[in-house]
């Protein structure tokens, strides 16, 4: 439905490919469970398994091997089906949908509708209205979908045509650009209405495992509500909007599924008991590990977190506490240090925490920092106003849960995951570097959504766990309770949600929404419907300052294209032969407006290797003002066709 909603699908197509493309990861996540001896594990595990085991194998087979998304996605599911005829499923082994696990899907897939509906419309309206209601971002992640999935899509990097892609976390990526070649879309729907959707799905789902394991279904549920139900830390308190949770989950869908993985590698953890069988062990360490290739920032929290919870399940590592922290701690110290001389980079530390907390007005605290920024206690007043800022009440209701779950005799090792991902995101703030785009926030902020999901629903659950050991005889009540909570809580929340996704800080209404070129959308299907593999397209006058995107990149979104050339500030900064390339095509560009005639210029393009080259102004070209040698023209919007010999 939500693809559909896009307006790009129609209802027939979205449903048959969503539903082919969700049964076989539903599929492969219950024989990865089955394969580990864990199909005992709720449906909700087997969903983000499967999207695990889906994704990294599909992004091995496109890196390794140069294949299309879609072809990729053929063979997994040829070797699903394999799989299943000679490893037949014992009944004894066969999943269980009870009423607790349904009610608990229902809830994940309602709540994913309710966040998801508006951005999912985005499309449309940006066809209807020139403006793009989703955060500016969606642009760039709908080419790099396309850059995996769309057979036009076959000359490199589609923001530079003929390089390779830059390295990146494209996991997440791999299921909407497989979609992309089934349905043959370009990238932007498949970003704002399937990438999106999948990835607070999974996130959702996870929360329901972590919360099953941690607390029952009753835990499951509240888990799901806490993070997608109750008002974030933004809405109250310090009021620091760029520091919501829900503002992130829909701007950066990356980290929903990373968020997914990272709390079902935590329920896995309460699984595993040290000389028992190793077979959670070993599959909570394959989701830790492969993370990184979801999100690397949130890995930068939850990886530390994974390893530190699982040592301390370790009976030896117990009784050697402050040898085996004094040891980690020194590895980490040595690898910071190692990590700076080696690199040029600068510590994000000062100039991040003034950014967060004195550029993103309005806040409740304006100028609270800003006074005590020079003074000696500045940084512990900044991290602990972090953590103040993005967890809100739980700053006070997790400590609470913890001595309510320790006075009822609840409370467990493996309970330790929510603290130390506390500590690691401490380290992180203490020692991350300002990235490549001299972006303080990429590796501070980014992280804090785990943290708060990991305190959130460690919050409800050590409460749900003390209430049914004091009062275990209304255990089967309590769930309906919050089952009755959660679907007032969805209808309360209809209207509000999409509102409560919005940016809450000033600066960020410069990127939501977004208006473009009046007839680009036009101009990106006539490309789509006339163009080929192999070829590539040019925009005209390009600029050269850093832009978060620019008619190139938003073509090849809308198109599935390559760009002869796109976000040059971007190639500019992530390696000087990119920049040279760049910046030689921008001169080559540039020329053209000197060309004496039509006929000459379109000559230079082909000499280039440019088959479609598009203008943006209601006047066209010095060599053609009336743009009356364009092949297609709408609105300000006009597209030259370049003969081939």
């Amino acid at each position: 439905m939500l693809l559909w909603l896009s307006g790009a699908v129609p209802l027939p197509l979205a449903f048959g490919g969503v539903t082919l493309v969700v049964f076989f990861v539903a599929f492969s996540g219950f024989l990865a469970l089955r394969a580990l001896r864990l199909a005992d594990l709720p449906a909700s595990a087997a969903w983000v398994a499967g999207v695990f085991a889906t994704a990294l194998v599909m992004y091995a087979l496109v890196a390794w091997f140069k294949l299309l998304a879609l072809h990729a996605f053929a063979w997994w599911a040829g070797a699903l089906a394999v799989c299943a005829l000679v490893f037949p499923q014992r009944r004894a082994t066969s999943p269980r949908l009870d009423r607790n696990e349904m009610a608990g899907l229902a809830l994940c897939a309602l709540v994913t509708l309710m966040w998801c509906r508006e951005i999912a419309q985005a499309p449309a309206r940006l066809v209807r209205d020139n403006l793009l209601f989703a955060w500016i971002d969606y642009f760039v992640h709908g080419a790099i979908i396309s850059q995996f999935g769309d057979a036009l899509a076959a000359r490199g990097s589609v923001f530079l045509a003929d390089h390779p892609p830059l390295l990146y976390h494209y996991a997440s990526y791999m299921l909407p650009a497989a979609l992309a070649g089934l349905l043959d879309q370009p990238g932007l729907p498949l970003a704002t209405s399937f990438w999106l959707p999948m990835g607070v799905l999974t996130m959702c789902a996870g929360a329901y495992a972590l919360g099953s394991a941690l607390a029952g279904p009753t835990g499951g549920l509240a888990s799901v509500a806490v993070l997608t139900l109750m008002p974030d830390a933004a809405t109250y308190g310090l009021r620091n909007g760029f520091l919501s949770f829900h503002f992130h989950m829909v701007v950066s869908p990356g980290a929903d599924y990373v968020i997914g993985l990272f709390l079902l590698c935590a329920a896995l953890l309460q699984r595993w008991v040290p000389r028992g069988s190793l077979q959670p062990l070993a599959a909570s360490a394959l989701l830790a590990v492969g993370a990184i290739w979801f999100r690397v920032q949130v890995f930068a929290v939850g990886f530390p977190a994974w390893l530190a919870a699982a040592a301390l399940a370790v009976p030896a590592v117990r009784a050697r506490k402050l040898l085996f922290s004094s040891a980690a701690l020194l590895a980490f110290l040595l690898f910071v240090i190692a990590f700076y001389a080696v690199t040029d980079a600068g510590f994000a530390l000062p100039v991040f925490l003034e950014v967060v907390h004195d550029r993103q007005e309005p806040t409740a605290y304006a100028g609270f920092y800003l006074e005590r920024r020079d003074t000696p206690y500045a940084i512990p007043a900044g991290i602990l106003l972090m953590y103040a800022a993005t967890l809100g009440a739980l700053v006070v209701l997790y400590p609470l849960a913890l001595w309510l779950a320790h006075r009822a005799g609840g409370l467990r090792v493996s309970d330790s995951f929510a603290a130390f991902a506390l500590a690691a995101y401490l380290a992180v703030m203490l020692t991350a570097p300002i990235d490549k785009y001299r972006d303080s926030t990429e590796f501070t902020v980014r992280p804090f959504v785990l943290v708060y999901a990991a305190v959130a629903i460690w919050t409800v659950c050590l409460l749900c766990r003390a209430f049914a050991l004091r009062w275990p005889q209304r255990t089967p009540q309590a769930w309906r309770a919050v089952l009755g909570a959660c679907l007032l809580g969805v209808a309360l929340a209809w209207q509000a949600a999409p509102a409560m996704g919005l940016p809450k800080f000033e600066w960020g209404w410069t990127y939501y929404p977004k208006r473009i070129d009046a007839g680009l959308t036009q101009a990106g299907r006539y490309l789509r419907e006339h163009g080929r593999a192999g070829q590539v397209f040019a925009v005209r006058g390009l600029q050269l300052g850093w832009a978060v995107t620019d008619p190139a990149v938003q073509l090849v979104s809308l198109s599935g294209m390559p760009a002869y050339l796109s976000y040059i500030s971007a190639h500019a900064i992530e390696a000087a032969q990119r920049e040279k390339v760049a910046l030689e095509r921008y001169a080559l560009l540039a020329r053209l407006d000197r060309a004496p005639s039509a006929a000459a210029a379109l000559e230079e393009l082909r000499k280039l290797g440019i088959a479609w080259y598009v203008t943006t102004g209601w006047s066209g070209p010095p060599w053609d003002p009336r743009r009356q040698q364009a092949a297609f023209v709408e609105h300000n919007v006009a597209v030259y066709a370049v003969a081939e010999r």
